[in-house]
């Protein structure tokens, strides 16, 4: 195996899902993926119905949580660090990803600006929203009492 072999990551996306920009003038779509090697959840937008370019790749959940703890003041830049050198459109592209899913809510004073949600983490909002957004036939249904007989 190669060192460039070694840095591809073992990624499987399992959830997937649109969201508006942060401007609101187009339409992403990402991803969240588990890489079962190492254990982690990432996310990566995958689309978007905009012109604007982005950094194809995973970001690490781990990482954004640290970017996002208990803070205030968030905006597109926060997220600049999470790819340093890529497009500057990924971190407001991730950061509406985010806010799609409930880790971020916009500020109310500022509406540029966004804050943590409720000390949620990364995991935590994917699993809610998979709830949310779980069929209604894959549901286990409860019996009711005539049909346990």
């Amino acid at each position: 195996m190669t060192e460039t072999d070694e840095e591809i990551p073992t990624i499987k996306s399992f959830y997937i899902h649109d969201c508006p920009s942060l401007s609101g003038k187009s339409t992403l779509t990402y991803v969240v993926g588990t890489d079962a090697v190492a254990n982690t959840l990432h996310l990566a937008i995958v689309g978007n119905t905009g012109n604007g370019l982005w950094f194809k790749g995973w970001s690490l959940a781990s990482e954004i949580e640290a970017l996002v703890a208990d803070k205030q003041g968030l905006t597109a830049k926060s997220f600049c660090n999470l790819h340093p050198g890529r497009s500057v459109n990924t971190g407001g592209f991730i950061l509406a990803a985010l806010a799609d899913l409930g880790l971020v809510q916009a500020n109310p004073f500022n509406r540029n600006q966004y804050e943590h949600n409720s000390k949620a983490t990364f995991e935590q909002v994917v699993a809610a929203r998979m709830r949310i957004q779980e069929p209604e036939d894959a549901r286990p249904r409860r019996k009711r009492a005539k049909e346990i007989v």
